[in-house]
């Protein structure tokens, strides 16, 4: 799965394909020397390479820009050096982090939080694929309302649609959901291991775009130029990092995120233990090992993951298997995949979103539990749809944040109502109340209110 996937979240990211399996070849590598998990798949993943993307067209210019004002704060920099060096800015922060013992920040990222930022980055995600599912080019957008102004632009492009390109897509879309759906499940029967769909659709498409000249024919954009090999290490450009910083930041706390709610995960499942510390020391060092090739940050995957899992990887030794399958990919068969359509690349991705969509069937579970759960959900996928995910991430954590204010500053309070064994033991006269916080300066004049209305209540009732 690291070769199909990771040439398409290298589109998300805005980089060439090619650059995706270098990514998660150096990391996942790296990684199986210092990490704690024996499960987790390191590579790229969705939410960091759009979030790598929305850094790219911040400070990248765009070189196909139709109305000729794109313009960048860092001048003409290969895009290629800003991701490196923001991999490597990455691992500083999470080093640093790992140094101050910094892991419990990641508790305040709670369920709905997560799930609500994840599903709006999902909606960043698919909208940014559609223009090659219609085989279109359009400009690039930052900033809020980035995602109204994405669809406003395929909306208008719809008439330009390069039919061969969206007949592959609606292939390439049908045969890996109904694969996932109806195959596997078959297959359960006699492997524990799915077949790998995503590969047998990049060899499809690369079959087809040969036999029928797919490019020069019907004009379908294709991966082209794949190099062999790696390129020379270079050391990254510290001199951005004033301006890759905050990104750098909310980058570093979504990949150390995910590594550590899926290792805890397997974790659980499998009662061992995994060190929170020591997982920040692990992503840091390997972003920074990687940074010295044309890479971009990574964490972990659930798909990849569950996949190592149910194939019964017992240690991360699983990862020198996937790592020379990349290897050989890599150095021999890349040019092999040039042919491959960039459409399927984008099948590949708006399939893989499925799972984040349907977390919005658990707001009902949340307006049940916690009306301040089920307003995180909405806060953070819609300040996330709204704006970009970074700052989406931002503004639902202090939302977050804020929730917790307000759960101390007016807790649930109520009255215990005793069964008829109990109430032998308590006098009469005697109320059991119950204030869900400790009692501090913030909620004291809500407890003694509660308390005098509790009292005044009782008095009205006596008399």
């Amino acid at each position: 799965m690291h070769v199909p996937q990771g040439m398409a979240y290298s589109s998300l990211a805005d980089v060439p394909p090619v650059y995706g399996m270098y990514s998660s070849f150096f990391s996942s590598t790296i990684y199986m020397f210092f990490g704690t998990s024996r499960h987790i798949s390191i590579g790229v993943f969705a939410v960091a390479s759009l979030m790598v993307g929305a850094t790219l067209i911040r400070l990248a210019p765009d070189p196909d820009d139709r109305f000729g004002n794109s313009t960048s704060p860092i001048g003409d920099v290969d895009p290629l050096v800003i991701t490196s060096s923001l991999a490597f800015i990455v691992g500083v922060i999470q080093i640093v982090f790992g140094a101050l013992r910094l892991g419990f920040l990641t508790t305040y990222l709670c369920d709905p939080l997560v799930s609500g930022f994840t599903t709006g980055s999902a909606a960043h995600v698919l909208v940014s694929q559609l223009n090659k599912v219609l085989g279109v080019k359009l400009p690039r957008h930052e900033g809020a309302g980035m995602l109204i102004m994405m669809i406003r632009d395929l909306v208008y492009s719809v008439p330009l649609a390069n039919v061969t390109t969206v007949l592959i897509s609606v292939f390439g879309i049908l045969f890996l959901d109904l694969g996932r759906t109806h195959v596997n499940s078959r297959v359960k029967r006699f492997s524990p291991v799915p077949p790998p769909l995503e590969l047998i659709l990049v060899i499809i498409g690369v079959i087809v775009s040969v036999a029928l000249n797919l490019n020069e024919n019907y004009h379908v954009s294709i991966v082209n130029t794949i190099p062999r090999g790696f390129p020379l290490p270079s050391l990254p450009n510290i001199s951005l990092a004033p301006h890759l910083i905050s990104d750098g930041i909310a980058i570093a706390v979504i990949c150390y995120m995910f590594v550590m709610s899926m290792g805890k995960l397997f974790a659980r499942k499998h009662k061992y233990r995994t060190d929170a510390t020591q997982e920040f020391y692990a992503v840091g060092i390997m972003s920074i090992a990687s940074s010295f090739f044309p890479v971009f940050p990574v964490g972990a995957s659930l798909s990849r993951s569950s996949v190592c899992e149910m194939s019964g990887a017992n240690t991360q030794f699983y990862t020198v298997f996937s790592s020379v399958l990349l290897l050989t990919v890599i150095l021999f068969l890349g040019p092999f995949l040039e042919p491959l359509p960039m459409c399927i690349l984008a099948c590949i991705v708006i399939v893989s979103l499925k799972g984040l969509f349907l977390q919005v069937t658990e707001l009902p579970r949340y307006w049940r539990i916690s009306k301040y759960d089920f307003a995180i959900w909405l806060v953070a996928c819609l300040t996330t749809v709204f704006t970009d995910v970074t700052k989406g991430l931002v503004i639902s954590l202090a939302f977050a944040l804020f929730t917790i204010v307000l759960r101390e500053q007016w807790p649930q309070f109520s009255a215990i109502q005793v069964d008829e064994a109990a109430s032998k033991h308590v006098p009469e006269g005697v109320s059991v109340l119950k204030f869900e916080s400790p009692l501090h300066f913030a909620n004291v004049t809500f407890f003694m209110d509660r308390i005098n209305e509790v009292i005044s209540t009782a008095r009205i009732e006596v008399a």
